[in-house]
């Protein structure tokens, strides 16, 4: 059986890295449980260790953001001039929110929202995850409302947040669909199948 380990700066890159793997390369395991580096800049430092099990154990998938930076310019920053072709690190354009937004529809009955009101290219947005709580508060599910965002200020992340967004890319979110309104999603997805390759 095929074997992917997937690594995310949080706890929402970590699942949708996960939800990428399923969808690109059916049929393949992940070793239990995924990394969560608790942050980029973690990740970063770990990057090297990761690329040398790539070449030796098993193949490895990265996720992060870009937070607004240049994806070429933080690749270059980040990993040395070649990689192993089993390793993959892929950046979400400009959070790993906007890949969530991107799945309208499913998003739209998760929230019990119209999906008139998800924009159709969240990478655009200037603050997704911003997006994604302003959505949450108008969510006809009242555990959505009142755990995603915070009581004391509606621009911050509620206690539920992770809980309710991990459970939504998990059950709900479908890569393939969300791919339609995400360039950096599209070529995640390309990336993890040419691993067959």
């Amino acid at each position: 059986m095929k074997r992917m380990l997937v690594v995310g700066e949080d706890a929402l890159s970590v699942a949708l890295g996960e939800r990428l793997v399923a969808a690109g390369l059916p049929g393949w395991e992940m070793p239990s449980p995924a990394i969560n580096t608790g942050g980029v800049t973690k990740l970063v430092k770990a990057l090297p260790r990761y690329i040398e099990q790539s070449r030796h154990v098993q193949p490895v998938l990265c996720v992060a953001d870009t937070d607004g930076r240049c994806a070429v310019t933080l690749l270059g920053e980040w990993l040395p001039r070649t990689v192993p072709g089993h390793f993959m690190l892929r950046l979400a354009v400009s959070e790993a929110e906007s890949w969530i937004l991107a799945d309208r529809s499913a998003l739209a009955a998760y929230f019990e929202i119209s999906a008139e009101r998800i924009p159709p290219r969240p990478e655009e947005l200037p603050d997704p995850k911003r997006k994604l709580l302003d959505l949450a508060r108008r969510s006809g599910q009242r555990p959505v409302r009142q755990e995603v965002v915070s009581a004391q200020d509606a621009s911050k992340p509620g206690p539920g947040y992770n809980l309710h967004l991990r459970d939504f890319v998990s059950r709900h979110w479908d890569a393939r669909r969300a791919a339609e309104h995400s360039p950096s999603l599209a070529r995640a997805l390309v990336r993890i199948v040419t691993i067959l390759g």
